[in-house]
């Protein structure tokens, strides 16, 4: 395996290789345009991308990425073959229409950690996520989801958080309750690109998008009271651990503290999936092209630099918990001119469902507490 010297200062934790850029579905907000154009990453850029990343950092994570990674299944094979015994977490963002029985057990041999979208119950992610021919698609996924609960795979939903789904988060909740091998629910506030930009949906209503998710945090709870699988939600685990270990956040995500590379099938690269798409601004060059592990720490400064975080934010007492709004979110925003709050009211639910569920922890134990020492 040939090894390519990046500068010693980058501390890259995550490759995320976009293996193509087609898709079975056509989902109305797609950041990436899925299947309007269909590109297939080959072996000469992937092992070139992997010899740029292994050998440098000891330890990172291998993201398969899309369109749908599935429709290039024999190149994550290959890629997993190729880094097997290095320490390489992998994982792999899906829409689990195509997984069958063989393609579960794959992804477990290759021990691939999977990721599933989905955008609610079917009147809702079928309008939101229709196959290509645009019957809907939740079928499809609940099937593949089946699939991979039979193989033993857990998974984490992904769901882009719009003003067509916001009202059925808790119904979203109780059906990955229900699947059962659902370990928890990450929400993606919706973004204004590639699709998303000639397509009628919209963003949520910060308001009804704070209360909503505080609805399916409370049914998430009584789910699980009643004896129901547990549904966690990414958001409020992270600032769950933060809390209990003290730790203050300092980045958002991997692009705001320079630790990322996205690679598209050509092999363009870029320091966020979500910012492909502004290739003048955030294009730091060909992996296959010389010289470019010289120049990609100083273009990755420079693309973080290019955003602004948020007056809000930077003034917010909870910055340290909440780690401000998504980069590519806020670069969107600043382009129309139009900035709104709706993920910054989303965190808020998130803060005070932690802060709440810490003072009845506290409350407990000193009751308990003061019950020993009578």
């Amino acid at each position: 395996m040939s090894q390519l010297s990046l500068p010693k200062e980058l501390g890259l934790k995550e490759l995320v290789l976009w293996v193509t850029t087609d898709c079975n579905l056509r989902c109305r907000y797609c950041y990436a345009s899925g299947g309007d154009e269909a590109e297939y990453m080959d072996w000469r850029v992937a092992k070139r991308a992997l010899d740029i990343m292994v050998g440098q950092f000891s330890r990172f994570k291998i993201q398969f990425a899309g369109g749908e990674p599935l429709l290039n299944m024999d190149l994550i094979e290959q890629v997993v073959r190729y880094t097997q015994g290095l320490g390489i977490d992998y994982q792999l963002q899906t829409n689990a229409t195509l997984i069958d029985d063989e393609v579960a057990a794959d992804l477990k041999r290759m021990g691939v950690d999977v990721g599933v979208s989905l955008d609610g119950l079917p009147e809702v992610n079928d309008s939101l996520r229709p196959f290509a021919d645009g019957r809907g698609s939740t079928r499809a996924t609940i099937a593949g989801l089946e699939k991979l609960r039979v193989a033993g795979i857990s998974v984490g939903l992904t769901c882009v958080l719009s003003a067509e789904n916001v009202a059925g988060l808790p119904g979203m909740v109780e059906l990955a309750s229900y699947l059962g091998n659902v370990e928890g629910i990450a929400f993606d506030v919706l973004r204004q690109i590639g699709r998303a930009r000639e397509d009628s949906v919209k963003q949520a209503a910060p308001t009804l998008a704070a209360r909503s998710v505080s609805a399916a945090l409370r049914r998430a709870d009584e789910l699980a009271l009643i004896g129901g699988r547990r549904v966690r939600f990414r958001e409020a685990e992270r600032m769950r651990y933060l809390l209990i270990n003290g730790i203050r956040r300092r980045h958002r995500c991997y692009f705001d503290a320079g630790q990322l590379l996205m690679v598209k099938p050509n092999g363009d690269a870029y320091p966020c999936a979500s910012l492909a798409g502004f290739p003048r601004q955030f294009y730091l060059g060909n992996v296959l092209e010389q010289g470019f592990t010289d120049e990609v720490g100083v273009n990755l400064q420079r693309c973080r630099q290019l955003i602004t975080p948020p007056r809000y934010c930077l003034t917010c007492s909870r910055h340290w918990l909440c780690g401000g709004q998504c980069p590519a979110q806020t670069f969107a925003q600043q382009l129309v001119g139009e900035i709104k709050l709706t993920e910054c009211y989303i965190k808020r639910a998130f803060i005070d469902y932690i802060s709440d569920a810490r003072k009845e922890i506290m409350s407990y134990e000193s009751a308990n507490q003061a019950s020993l020492s009578v």
